[in-house]
């Protein structure tokens, strides 16, 4: 996360209290976001589904890229300093090594999504349930 850091360095920093929100589940920003210093989690649909924590870890990534609204509520717990790439899209054209980095991260989720996938149509029972995963990989192709 060295590199991304580095990167970043030039950015503006947005400080953020305790139980501040970066960014909400459904909105658009365009921007990226890399971690400074503090704590976040991230909130999906009423449910906490990460802890974030390490300098350097990137939010806004899939919806910077996709253009797509932010699939999660992304908030400080005590308080948080980020760094703000107001245009993505130029801050990952201007580093390419972060943009890999993103590139790397992004593709580890998915190994590691397919795998738990694969592991839970092993074990459905019922065909239905296989259908269901079935569609599923359909739409990563």
């Amino acid at each position: 996360m060295e590199q991304i850091l580095v990167a970043a360095a030039t950015l503006p920093v947005s400080v953020l209290g305790p139980r501040a929100v970066l960014v909400n589940e459904g909105a658009r920003t365009g921007k990226l976001y890399i971690l400074k210093s503090g704590d976040l989690e991230v909130v999906r649909d009423g449910s906490t589904v990460a802890a974030i924590g390490d300098p350097g870890s990137v939010i806004g990534d899939m919806s910077a890229l996709l253009d797509l609204p932010h699939s999660a509520t992304v908030r400080t717990r005590n308080g948080a300093e980020v760094h703000v790439a107001d245009d993505a899209d130029a801050f990952l054209d201007a580093h390419p090594a972060a943009a890999r980095h993103i590139a790397r991260l992004l593709a580890a989720r998915l190994h590691k999504t397919t795998a738990l996938l694969v592991d839970m149509r092993r074990q459905a029972k019922v065909r239905e349930d296989q259908v269901m995963f079935d569609k599923i990989f359909a739409l990563l192709e």
